[in-house]
C-alpha cells in the first residue's frame, strides 16, 4: 500500500515539474524575442538623413535625429520650391515592435512611422507599411557617420599629390563619432574640428580650434587646413583613406594605422 501511494506521489510530482517547465517555457518566449528587437539589439541612436520623394517638387530632403530620452528631432526641407525654408518638428517618439511612432504628427501631415534598420531607417506608410515598387529605396533614411573611418587612426601619407614621410604621431587624423570632432596633425599643432558624414560618404567639415604653436615648418599645416575646407566626399578600402572635392583627384591620402 506504501508503495502504490509512494508511486502516485512521484508519478503526480514529475507531472507537475513537466507542467511548469512548459508553463515557464510558454511565458519567457516573448522576453527572448525582445531581445532581439531592433530597440535592444541595434545601435540605432543619432541622426538619419536622405531625401524622400514627393509629388510636387525635386524631394523633401529630411534629418531625423533620436536619442536613448525617446525625443526627436524631425527638420524636413521642400526641394526645388522658391523661398522654401526648413521646418523643424521635436517630441517624443515611441516603440511599436520594430518601428518607431513620432508623437505630434497629424495622418494628414503624412506618416509619422519609420521602420528601424541597420544604420537606417525607413519610412513607412499610413498604415505601417514598408512602400514597394520602383521608389522603395528612396525612402530609406541613412545613418550620419561611417564606422569603416570613425574612431581610427590615419596616418597622413599624401597631400596634393606630394608623398608624406612622417610619423604617424605627428601627422595624423581621427573622426571622433560621439563628439562629431575630427581631431588631427600635420606638424606641432593639433587641430581641432567640427565634421558630419552624411550618406557614409559626404564629407563636411567645419571651423574648430588650433593650438598656436610657432612651427619650423607649417606647410603641410597650412595645406591640410584648406584641404579640409574644400573636401566634399571621403572614400575608403578600410585600409586606405581619400579625403576629395567632386571626382577630381584625392586632395589627401592616410593609410590606417594598427594599434
Amino acid at each position: 500500500m506504501f508503495k502504490n501511494n509512494l508511486k502516485v506521489v512521484l508519478i503526480a510530482s514529475i507531472a507537475a515539474f513537466v507542467t511548469f517547465s512548459c508553463n515557464n517555457q510558454k511565458e519567457t518566449t516573448p522576453e527572448v524575442n525582445e531581445e532581439h528587437s531592433a530597440q535592444n539589439s541595434l545601435d540605432w541612436q543619432g541622426s538619419y538623413s536622405g531625401t524622400l520623394p514627393c509629388a510636387d517638387c525635386e524631394g523633401i530632403y529630411t534629418e531625423l535625429s533620436i536619442n536613448d530620452s525617446m525625443d526627436y528631432t524631425l527638420i524636413t526641407k521642400y526641394l526645388g520650391v522658391e523661398n522654401e525654408s526648413a521646418d523643424t518638428l521635436s517630441g517624443k517618439f515611441t516603440w511599436e515592435g520594430n518601428n518607431i511612432r513620432l508623437g505630434g504628427i497629424k495622418e494628414t501631415e503624412g506618416s509619422s512611422l519609420y521602420k528601424v534598420e541597420e544604420n537606417r531607417v525607413r519610412h513607412l506608410d499610413l498604415e505601417g507599411k514598408a512602400i514597394e515598387g520602383d521608389l522603395a529605396e528612396n525612402y530609406i533614411l541613412s545613418k550620419d557617420g561611417n564606422p569603416e573611418v570613425e574612431n581610427k587612426r590615419w596616418k597622413l601619407v599624401e597631400i596634393y599629390g606630394k608623398p608624406v614621410k612622417e610619423s604617424s604621431d605627428t601627422h595624423y587624423l581621427i573622426f571622433h563619432s560621439n563628439e562629431k570632432r575630427l581631431e588631427a596633425k600635420a606638424g606641432c599643432n593639433q587641430l581641432s574640428l567640427n565634421y558630419t558624414i552624411k550618406n557614409s560618404l559626404q564629407l563636411s567639415i567645419q571651423e574648430g580650434l588650433s593650438t598656436l604653436m610657432a612651427c619650423e615648418n607649417d606647410t603641410l599645416e597650412k595645406e591640410l587646413l584648406q584641404i579640409f575646407q574644400e573636401a566634399d566626399n571621403l572614400s575608403t578600402d578600410g585600409k586606405s583613406l581619400s579625403i576629395n572635392k567632386a571626382r577630381m583627384a584625392p586632395l589627401a591620402r592616410f593609410e590606417l594605422v594598427n594599434q
